[in-house]
């Protein structure tokens, strides 16, 4: 089971998703189900492996997820991996949402940061919204999310 995405909601998330990109001076962001899968990106860095990324960083996501129940957090909402050239800043978007951002060492880890969070409360009021709405049958068991297809999308 999952959830319908609207076009509207979709254009919403992905001019928001545009905009984080240029303020925090990143190549890619993307967002993600916890399942892994992709469902908004932005920016044309490491497009032709965003799927394994993806499914890597949701891996990486649930994992330390356990890490931080073994230490007695419920979880940890941001992990940043530092590369020597490039690095990543992952956060939740509430239950079943991760944002990623992957960036070279000549944008400050900062300014990610900073944007993501502010990105992240966004994203969580909209999802909110959405998972308040009637579940529907996916096709893929991993899938959180599906975009409503055809002419005339859903109103429900």
């Amino acid at each position: 089971m999952g959830f319908m995405l609207k076009d509207l909601e979709y254009g919403q998330l992905k001019q928001d998703l545009d905009e984080f990109l240029t303020n925090s001076e990143a190549q890619t962001v993307l967002l993600c189900d916890r399942g892994g899968n992709v469902i908004v990106s932005s920016g044309e860095a490491f497009i032709d492996t965003i799927d394994m990324i993806s499914a890597l960083v949701a891996g990486a996501f649930a994992a330390t997820k356990e890490l931080a129940g073994i230490l007695g957090e419920n979880e940890f909402t941001a992990i940043f991996h530092q590369g020597a050239k490039i690095s990543i800043f992952i956060s939740a978007v509430g239950e079943e949402v991760i944002l990623l951002a992957i960036f070279t060492d000549e944008t400050n880890a900062g300014l990610v940061k900073m944007y993501a969070l502010t990105t992240c409360r966004k994203f969580s009021n909209l999802f909110k919204d959405i998972m308040s709405r009637k579940q529907i049958k996916i096709d893929d068991p991993t899938q959180s999310f599906q975009l409503a297809k055809g002419p005339i999308f859903q109103e429900d």
